[in-house]
């Protein structure tokens, strides 16, 4: 187990502000790439049956992209997570009114969220088969329009079993905000040797959340059986794109699960026969099979979050706690 510093010389360049590059290495060909320009996992190399490691993560082709980052790719978001109306949160009485960046949506914290912020390297931990850093980011009280001075922090945690444990925690001066999110897409196959059309999907729940014309979840929950977002059972992720967005883009709930003796995400590449399994302590996972035309289902992003579009409320000196674990085997 290893862990390196080093600064990122053209985004650094780019950016007109240093980063820094930090590498988690374990003992079994698993290996990440993290970035303190927008807490943003620039790598994450899994190897396959073979035991050949790749990056399994969507990328840009050009580095330049991640100045502007349009679909967030790779980053932590926040301070909230999804879209949410007209940017507002009432607490206590009192309405905040953050960046309407979409349509008429806050979106992922708007064009100054967490995803574009410089984080600060915190540290390292090695053990005899895991290894962990912290990074951390201090939010000022309305600086984004969200109330609260927030102290935010970020562990990633890699083991030699090729579990990835990320967790957030955060703590306010008062009352606030806070719905933080992972925004990485994922492609088994390796490198993007192949379209995610014929990976396998399982989602352990029995309901989604429909979509109004602004992209917002709509009440009430809808059963997945018999739907083009049924994956209650492993089924192709192309089964989606009978729907009229031609993919996922919709919020699952994961408290209504088909199997309490299953994760919330199982996910598999038939070729590679890499598979990643994913639980998280959030009540819902929005689901992205990047519908767009810039690299289209060549990346599918799991959003483990608490609702959107609605008040997620953290108390003054509350901790919030945000935890998932992508497990990745291959066989």
């Amino acid at each position: 187990m290893r862990v390196e510093i080093n600064k990122h010389e053209e985004l650094s360049v780019l950016l007109e502000k240093r980063v820094d590059c930090i590498s988690l290495f374990n003992n079994q060909g698993m290996s990440m790439k993290l970035l303190t320009h927008g807490c943003l996992m620039l790598e994450l190399n899994v190897p396959d049956q073979s035991g050949f490691s790749e990056n399994v993560l969507m990328t840009y082709d050009e580095l330049t992209k991640f100045v502007d980052n349009p679909i967030y790719l790779n980053t932590t978001i926040g301070l909230n997570a999804g879209r949410l109306k007209g940017g507002e949160v009432t607490i206590d009485g009192k309405v905040y009114k953050s960046d309407v960046n979409e349509g008429v949506c806050n979106l992922h914290g708007g064009k100054d969220g967490l995803h574009q912020k410089t984080w600060q390297y915190a540290g390292e931990v090695l053990g005899s088969d895991w290894c962990s850093v912290s990074l951390k980011y201090f939010h000022e009280h309305l600086s984004d329009g969200f109330p609260g001075n927030i102290e935010i922090e970020a562990v990633f945690k890699l083991t030699d079993d090729n579990q990835l444990t990320v967790q957030y925690f955060a703590r306010s001066d008062r009352d606030c905000h806070i719905n933080l999110t992972s925004h990485y897409y994922f492609n088994l196959s390796g490198n993007e040797k192949n379209k995610i059309d014929e990976h396998l999907l399982f989602v352990n729940t029995q309901y989604y959340k429909e979509l109004d014309q602004n992209g917002l979840p709509l009440e009430p929950k809808i059963q997945t059986k018999n739907s083009a977002l049924d994956f209650a059972q492993f089924a192709p992720i192309e089964n989606s794109y009978r729907n009229k967005i031609k993919g996922i883009d919709h919020p699952f709930s994961l408290e209504d699960p088909v199997d309490h003796t299953k994760p919330g995400i199982i996910y598999r590449d038939p070729v590679s026969k890499r598979s990643l399994s994913i639980q998280s302590n959030q009540p819902s996972v929005v689901i992205y099979t990047n519908n767009i035309a810039y690299k289209n289902h060549l990346g599918i992003c799991f959003e483990m979050q608490q609702f959107s579009n609605q008040l997620n409320l953290v108390e003054a000196g509350i901790e919030y706690v945000h935890e998932t674990i992508y497990q990745f085997n291959a066989k």
